[in-house]
């Protein structure tokens, strides 16, 4: 796991106070521990596996600053991206590479494909609700620049 421009413990710490987590795929917990952790049995099945491209536009969709209604847990499958959190000690960026899950518990982010990849969505309520999106408002400013 690699984040951008802070510290790894610190990172985790500011994740932490808003449910965050990014598990990466040599820790402790494999993929399917992660995910029994954090959804209830009926939903930990993958709801879909979707294909991510750059996008042209980086200030709306998930590019955009939003919180989901839903409880994550996706799993990285291919590809490179960034992710970037917000929270009450600052933005926290990372990026989410291969057999990355990344756990979200209505923290506010955004998101940005640097390769083609593919995702792995799980989510928590019920099999036809989706994730809830909401954009937050938060104007979206420059994406962290990677060292």
């Amino acid at each position: 796991m690699q984040y951008v421009g802070i510290d790894a413990d610190e990172a985790r710490r500011r994740l932490a106070t808003i449910g965050t987590e990014l598990v990466p795929p040599d820790g402790d917990e494999d993929e399917d521990a992660v995910v029994a952790r954090v959804l209830a049995e009926g939903e930990r099945a993958v709801r879909v596996e979707v294909e991510l491209e750059p996008p042209d536009d980086l200030r709306s969709g998930m590019a955009a600053w939003h919180v989901n209604a839903e409880t994550e847990a996706h799993t990285v499958r291919s590809g490179t991206g960034l992710v970037e959190f917000w929270t009450p000690a600052g933005p926290v960026a990372a990026l989410l590479q291969e057999g990355v899950v990344m756990v979200v518990r209505g923290g506010e982010h955004r998101y940005r494909p640097l390769t083609a990849q593919r995702w792995a969505i799980r989510h928590s309520g019920d099999a036809d609700s989706d994730l809830g999106a909401r954009d937050t408002g938060r104007e979206p400013g420059p994406w962290p620049e990677i060292g």
